[in-house]
């Protein structure tokens, strides 16, 4: 386990550029929009429902439970809502160890190593800045300076990158933001309703007003982003590998069609199935599929796959049937998608978005 906040599980801390400490102003930014939610909310719509100012003959108590209850569900949400944020901005994502089998040596070695991503040529993938052999589904990210195992994203609102060991934490930080937000919208407008109808001082109409836009523009927009993060689960995905990754294409895929289209003709090797792929990112207990408290299970160096696994060995490269400087075998095997081993691949992805989002972070 780490010893502190921001250390990989081997020990290893996040290396961030300290020379540039505006990096660290998104996530000042974040909070200050989350705490003034938090007090608009409080002090101009539950504060007035709990009538606590007026004598108790004059107190509506239907008015006043219902301000209980509202208060109750939303600082429960908020205060998971701050907790998945501070386990996404502390818990490093993940490193590659610093021990063999992944220390690239550049020689032939033994080590089998159960993978299945490589180069083109077959050999092993190795990042020339770390110094390692990458596992599956590993990105070097230039602004961490550090391999990052299963790495979905670098995302600045957090100042982080969003990797295995910290996913569970963001999915969920977008899971209670979305229940937060619409909440507050859909219990909020009666009170801006209100403020209107008893022509209320404009301070408090001003906040009511941002307070509200803010909620609704905030709702709208992360609702759609975590319904993505959702798809992107329940297919096995992370968003470099579905901007990125090159998956072998059945004939009906080659035709056209876009990537979310696609997706039932290029199916990632770690696609276990919509319930295994649940398993995989929230944990294998459902009791605490809605706790940010521990991770997704595994290492992030190994990953079930739903067919065959590749054999490797240091050095050698994979264990396949394609024969070396491209000499095709006397028959052509089906692979676990379907197509034929060795067959043309094209990028798995949305046309321009990876050149667009992730290339400046990612090698």
């Amino acid at each position: 386990m780490p010893d502190g906040p921001r250390e990989s599980p081997y020990g290893q801390p996040l290396r961030q550029q300290e020379t540039e400490p505006y990096r660290i102003l998104p996530v000042f930014f974040i909070l200050a929009t989350m705490i003034g939610l938090f007090l608009v909310y409080n002090c101009l719509h539950i504060y007035p429902m709990l009538q606590t100012t007026l004598p108790p003959n004059m107190v509506d108590a239907e008015v006043r439970e219902r301000g209980v209850q509202q208060g109750l569900v939303f600082n429960v949400i908020t205060f998971l809502v701050f907790l998945s944020y501070f386990r996404c901005v502390f818990v490093h994502p993940g490193e590659v160890p610093n021990e063999p089998p992944w220390l690239y040596t550049g020689m032939f070695g033994t080590s089998s190593l159960p993978l299945q991503e490589a180069k083109k040529s077959g050999e092993r993938r190795h990042c020339k800045w770390c110094g390692k052999y990458k596992p599956d589904r590993c990105h070097h990210c230039r602004v961490c300076k550090t391999c990052i195992l299963k790495m979905d994203h670098h995302c600045p609102w957090i100042y982080n990158c969003v990797g295995f060991h910290n996913y569970k934490f963001f999915f969920l930080l977008l899971f209670y933001v979305v229940l937060d937000t619409n909440f507050m919208v859909y219990t909020m407008a009666e009170t801006m309703i209100r403020a209107i109808d008893e022509d209320a001082p404009f301070v408090e109409m001003y906040l009511l007003l941002f307070g509200l836009s803010l909620a609704f523009f905030l709702a709208v927009l992360i609702t759609m982003f975590f319904g993505f993060h959702v798809w992107l689960v329940a297919m096995g995905l992370s968003t470099i590998e579905l901007c990125e990754r090159k998956y072998p294409r059945s004939e009906s895929a080659d035709r056209g069609g876009t990537c979310l289209g696609d997706c039932a003709d290029n199916q990632s090797p770690f696609n276990l199935g919509v319930c295994r792929n649940i398993c995989a990112v929230l944990g294998n207990n459902p009791l605490c599929w809605l706790l940010p408290l521990s991770g997704s299970p595994g290492d992030g160096l190994v990953y079930q796959v739903a067919g065959p696994r590749r054999g490797f060995e240091v050095g050698r490269g994979a264990h396949r049937t394609r024969g070396r400087a491209g000499k095709a075998p006397e028959a052509t095997p089906q692979d676990h998608c379907g197509a034929p081993q060795g067959a043309p691949t094209k990028s798995f992805g949305l046309p321009g978005l990876s050149e667009a989002l992730f290339v400046p972070a990612t090698r």
